[in-house]
């Protein structure tokens, strides 16, 4: 009987050319509105795809993701010398830029359709390049892996459950899905402010809004670019819009953006029991390094828990017919971008475009003057000892009784008590 794998590729084939066909029918690439999320409101707009623009993408990410993206930038780059610098750095070394972004191929393709299905800037599909250089092996100092590089704290909050045998944030599926979930919710947070969205990605939520609440204490705008933030993450987002810079304009800047062929994107093969990465590398005819690389969320390189692999679709018939052959193969090889993932966000976000037009006027001026802003002040906590109140809190610190009120939002005055916390901004020189 004729199995499904022997129809994959002419089915596959006759998809793209289809969709092709299709895309050719409509001006250009359009910008719609999500399907509505689980758990959204029933007073939020919601305009589900019609068939020609979900078939038009489709063909488009499937025959070229990255013209795809380089297509989708619409953001307006502010001309500062934070961005400069970081541009600088990146193009002076063009091979390297070049060989991270190729290294993108076998996933990229998964990442861009998710964010498009999701309505969410295509400009995310860059957030791995920043983080692990498309590599779901990386590690972090701060314990934060795969492609994402998501922390055990962010893992623990979205149901990333790590064992012994396997990671979920190395998981291509289950990490982008995490990561998008997160973006989402952030963006949520910071009212569609995608700069702030990025910079609580790379130094979390608890960092920015205090950095905000400083700034709204000394009268001072509340934009990722008036924020005093930890040098990683202000050197994050130049970063970041540095390199949307360069792939929007890549023919100015000389730089090769990666041809992708299909036959190289993963595909899902899931397991009817436990097996060695090492038997399906020969099975497959795949080098081990390479599947190890594809399936890092497998901690002992063997295939056991959610039992599913990701292998290049070029390597899937011949895999799946052995593996059939072993009965150790489930269902048939799932195409990742032909598949329906049920949607797990929770919240709603407020700009499908990554747009910057508000802040693209922020000159080097004024970020200067943000920065002596910041350097006028120190913040200090100061622990409550027996006999103080807030006003010899106040007056042995120069500062007023109202302000300790607002940067410790302190309701009632009588309920504080020895060893509580005071946080004080202090005015440099002021002591």
């Amino acid at each position: 009987m004729r199995t499904i794998i022997k129809y994959y590729y002419a089915m596959m084939k006759l998809r793209i050319v289809f969709f092709l066909l299709t895309a050719l029918l409509i001006n250009g690439c359009q910008t719609t509105q999500s399907p509505k999320l689980k758990g959204a409101t029933a007073s939020q707009k919601s305009t589900t795809l019609t068939t020609s623009q979900v078939d038009s993408n489709y063909a488009l990410i499937t025959q070229d993701p990255w013209s795809f993206i380089h297509n989708q930038l619409q953001i307006d780059i502010p001309n500062n010398q934070r961005i400069i610098n970081e541009k600088d750095k990146l193009l002076k070394n063009k091979m390297s830029f070049e060989t991270n972004i190729l290294r993108s191929e076998p996933y990229i393709y998964y990442i861009v359709n998710q964010l498009n299905e999701r309505n969410m800037p295509v400009e995310l599909a860059l957030i791995p390049l920043i983080e692990s250089a498309y590599n779901p092996l990386a590690t972090s100092y701060a314990k934060a892996a795969g492609l994402w590089q998501i922390v055990p704290i962010t893992a623990k909050e979205y149901g990333l459950t790590k064992n012994s045998w396997y990671d979920p944030r190395r998981d291509l599926i289950e990490s982008t899905d995490t990561a998008i979930n997160l973006l989402q919710y952030l963006n949520q947070r910071y009212q569609g402010d995608w700069l702030l969205t990025l910079a609580a990605y790379n130094s979390g939520e608890g960092r920015v809004n205090k950095a905000i609440a400083w700034n709204k204490s000394k009268g001072l705008p509340t934009h990722f670019w008036a924020l005093n933030l930890p040098k990683e993450t202000m050197q994050y987002i130049p970063k970041f819009l540095a390199i949307v810079d360069i792939i929007r304009h890549n023919q100015t800047y000389n730089v090769a953006l990666p041809i992708c062929t299909y036959e190289n994107s993963l595909v899902r093969v899931d397991l009817s029991k436990q097996i060695s990465l090492e038997k399906i590398a020969e099975y497959a005819g795949i080098s081990l390094d390479e599947l190890l690389t594809f399936n890092a969320a497998y901690l002992k390189k063997i295939v056991k828990g959610p039992y599913h692999l990701f292998i290049p679709s070029m390597y899937a018939e011949t895999l799946y017919n052995k593996l059939q052959q072993s009965n150790l193969v489930k269902s048939e090889v799932i195409d990742l971008l032909l598949q329906t993932n049920p949607s797990t966000a929770k919240y709603p976000y407020f700009d499908p475009t990554l747009t910057n037009n508000k802040y693209v006027k922020i000159t080097d001026h004024d970020i200067r003057f943000y920065e002596q802003e910041h350097k006028r002040y120190s913040q200090i906590i100061y622990r409550i000892k027996s006999g103080d109140n807030l006003y010899s809190i106040a007056k042995n610190h120069k500062v007023k009784v109202s302000e300790l009120v607002k940067w410790n939002k302190i309701q009632n005055a009588h309920k504080l008590k020895p060893g509580d916390k005071l946080t004080i901004n202090i005015k440099n020189g002021s002591l």
